[in-house]
């Protein structure tokens, strides 16, 4: 009985997120309908009785939100905060613009507009591991990407599409997500990058291109869509709110943080450590300076740092409420057995590895499709991984590496998605629209993912 009011509560959270209800309103109330029923149902206690509890049961729900909030909030620290104010500043004084119209003047020459796809996608993969943040390195390809594959021929919905793929691969040790996995199962985050996550993406890159080229035209000809008859016609800009003509040199600025890193990382030195938000930091302290000498003002430079705050507060007032709401939903799922439930169903896999890879890809899958984000299942669920590769007797990469990836394609076709929402009102398409563009080319990438995780894990 139990089980079958937790799907349905699943379902009916899932039906909500569609129908375009505030996602951290919707999954808060589902995590405590969950801890409802686990309390009244199987009489499991909201709050340890002998430690916090408040002794009423209204009170304690309240007080394990504040928990969970509390406890995730310690835990990201600087992390995600200073990946985005970097993100958000770098978009302020120009530096991102630069480094994008560096890195699209080869797209501009190649006439095929099939090539161009091929090439517009590696190209985004490239640029999204040194700009971490989807929705705003998507929003900047609007402006110099998005017009020249529509000149091309392309259709507003295949190179939305194109643009947005990308983002489901989080490779990189920019990457909070690859940063959260290598820190579960004690690998430095170069390592983990370079021996776990490289081999997967190079085989990704050689493939879904191809993959997203058949599904575009497939789809474009079941809408009469035919590209040679539009190449030439929908040539445009979008103008950002605030035009930053910074100096070409600027460019570099988006490397540093990768740079940093790698650089004193244990790949080439143990003498030294940098963590991501010293790397950020040391970035914007660069930046402020060659800002100071570039304007000869240092009011000025300290003036675009405001963006750096900026970027702080919106992460905190958007992605990290996200966070909390779903990993308080999640949970909840753990409350009421749902999740003993998935992993007393995996036994019955206990001699099929890749069984097991698949069930918990998809449980990661679905919850990034219903919270669209891409780090929320993530949080909640990376560190059962050690609990689990020990359960099953399975090396941990084997069930890690897909549902890493996992999360990026579940929010890649979220319609509820901040990327998704965003790309798609630019172009004005329906989110729906656009997701029936970027799903089958993501779940493709996460099959592939699953398939050389099992065959080199096992």
């Amino acid at each position: 009985m139990l089980n079958i009011l937790v799907l349905l509560l699943v379902i009916w959270v899932a039906y909500l997120i569609i129908k375009q209800y505030n996602p951290p309103a919707v999954l808060i109330i589902a995590g405590l309908l969950l801890f409802s029923l686990a309390y009244f149902i199987n009489g499991t206690p909201i709050i340890n009785q002998d430690t916090n509890s408040t002794n009423l049961f209204i009170f304690d729900l309240w007080l394990l939100f504040d928990q969970v909030t509390n406890n995730r909030l310690a835990k990201l620290g600087l992390t995600l905060v200073s990946i985005a104010g970097v993100a958000t500043y770098m978009n302020k004084i120009g530096a991102s613009a630069s480094f994008i119209k560096a890195t699209s003047k080869t797209i501009d020459k190649i006439s095929n507009p099939y090539v161009l796809l091929y090439a517009t996608l590696v190209v985004v993969f490239i640029m999204y591991i040194f700009i971490t943040g989807a929705t705003s390195l998507s929003l900047m390809l609007m402006g110099t990407l998005y017009p020249i594959l529509r000149n091309a021929g392309i259709s507003n919905k295949t190179a939305c599409a194109t643009i947005v793929i990308p983002t489901a691969w989080e490779y990189g040790p920019g990457q909070i997500n690859a940063v959260l996995g290598a820190k579960v199962i004690n690998v430095d985050i170069i390592d983990f990058v370079i021996y776990h996550q490289t081999p997967i993406q190079i085989a990704v890159l050689i493939t879904i291109p191809l993959v997203n080229i058949l599904w575009q035209k497939y789809l474009d000809k079941k809408e009469n869509y035919v590209i040679a008859e539009n190449k030439g016609k929908y040539l445009h800009e979008i103008n950002p709110s605030e035009k930053v003509d910074a100096p070409k040199y600027y460019a570099l600025f988006p490397l540093i943080p990768l740079v940093l890193l790698i650089a004193f990382s244990p790949l080439f030195t143990n003498k030294y450590n940098v963590s991501i938000p010293v790397a950020m930091m040391v970035t914007i302290s660069i930046c402020i300076i060659i800002e100071s000498l570039h304007y000869k003002s240092f009011k000025t430079a300290l003036d675009n740092f405001s963006a750096w705050i900026d970027g702080t507060g919106k992460i905190f007032a958007t992605v990290i409420i996200l966070m909390v709401s779903a990993e308080f939903f999640a949970k909840g799922l753990e409350q009421v057995g749902a999740i003993n439930t998935l992993i007393t169903y995996a036994e019955y896999f206990e001699n099929q590895p890749y069984l097991i890879a698949i069930a918990f890809s998809l449980l990661i899958l679905l919850i990034a499709f219903i919270t669209g984000s891409g780090n929320a299942p993530v949080l909640a669920f990376v560190s059962l991984v050690p609990t689990l590769s020990a359960k099953f007797n399975l090396n941990p990469l084997i069930i890690l590496v897909p549902i890493l990836l996992a999360a990026g394609v579940g929010r890649t076709f979220s319609p509820v998605a901040g990327v998704i929402i965003t790309i798609a009102g630019i172009a004005n398409l329906n989110t729906i629209d656009l997701v029936k563009r970027t799903c089958l080319p993501v779940i493709a990438s996460l099959i592939i993912a699953i398939v050389i995780s099992v065959i080199r894990y096992s």
